[in-house]
């Protein structure tokens, strides 16, 4: 017996009738769609994504890995608009060559990453679709906010700094390691606690949920960092009809990335992509309120330049200008 689209979201998606269900979820899984109730005086916020095997990740990947990715990279989308993820929907595409067997033994993985992940960020699975055709997985994530303090791309203005949270290149680096006839990595000396690092940071970014809600009332434009510094940052900059100055020297990079050579680390910092940091502006006048919060651990974000007039990104090392060859991922 084949294991067939009721069955598989039955089996593995479906609530047990003993699971507490959030009271904004008035109908989930097992419809032909779901209701939610979002708070009273909250925007709805929703993205979506998909990640295709072979294209954002490798078709060997293990199954939980692939859920806690494609659903951390969703829940990134949240924390740059400053928003609370609360609920998602999961569309499986999955190969019609694979055995039951394999289906099911998949399924099974994937499921428990994916509610492993979910669980962690509070936010509940309401429904989907199931299909067979090359292995994807498309999520769309609902969260609320606000509406009057969603963070936008178009807020930038003159003089403001612009800021990243944590580390940047790591992802990258992840990808160089797992194909390491594309990198001599091994002249990094990386030890298995380096590789394991960097592997958590390809396969679970931390999604900035928290920064972005602290960041509502400090900055005035955001956006995470899914296909490059260079890129993303630009995509914020032509929102905002302004262009950025950033220093090369100030890019923030992990221990880890330091081991590789410094202009390889700083080439992937800025158009690695997959790194799922927040970059945004922050008005001077702000800049004291930014700095409390960080002595206080509540983020950890640094200064790599500024907002001046004129339109893209603008690179300087030592003064001089630096040029890069590529700007950063591009879908098609």
């Amino acid at each position: 017996m084949s294991a067939g689209e009721f069955e598989l979201i039955n089996h593995y998606f479906k609530p047990a009738p003993d699971a507490l269900n959030p009271a904004s979820v008035l109908l989930g899984i097992g419809d032909d769609a779901a209701l939610i109730q979002p708070d009273a005086g909250q925007a709805l916020v929703v993205a979506a994504d998909t990640l295709v095997s072979g294209v954002h990740f490798l078709a060997d990947a293990p199954a939980a890995e692939v859920a806690q990715r494609a659903l951390r990279v969703n829940l990134s989308d949240m924390a740059a608009m400053g928003a609370e993820p609360r609920w998602f929907t999961l569309a499986l595409t999955l190969p019609k060559t694979w055995s039951d067997e394999t289906r099911r033994e998949w399924v099974a993985d994937f499921s428990r990453g994916l509610k492993d992940c979910a669980d962690g960020y509070a936010c509940s699975l309401i429904g989907g679709d199931t299909t067979s055709g090359p292995l994807s997985i498309s999520i769309q994530m609902l969260g609320q906010v606000p509406a009057v303090k969603a963070l936008r791309r178009d807020g930038a203005g003159l003089d403001d700094f612009v800021l990243v949270t944590h580390t940047l290149g790591d992802s990258a680096a992840a990808l160089a390691t797992l194909d390491e006839d594309s990198l001599n990595v091994a002249e990094a000396a990386l030890d298995e606690t380096d590789r394991a690092y960097l592997q958590s940071r390809y396969y679970r970014p931390e999604p900035r949920i928290s920064e972005g809600v602290l960041l509502r009332d400090i900055a005035s434009s955001a956006q995470d960092i899914s296909d490059g510094l260079l890129a993303d940052l630009g995509h914020l900059c032509e929102a905002s009809d302004v262009a950025a100055e950033i220093d090369i020297a100030e890019l923030p990079l992990s221990l880890t990335l330091q081991k590789f050579d410094v202009g390889q680390a700083q080439r992937w910092a800025l158009t690695g992509g997959d790194d799922y940091e927040l970059v945004f502006t922050v008005p001077e006048q702000n800049m004291p309120q930014l700095a409390m919060a960080q002595a206080q651990g509540r983020i950890q974000a640094t200064v790599i330049g500024r907002i001046v007039s004129g339109a893209g990104v603008h690179c300087e090392l030592d003064g001089a200008p630096f040029s890069v060859d590529t700007t950063g991922y591009r879908h098609f």
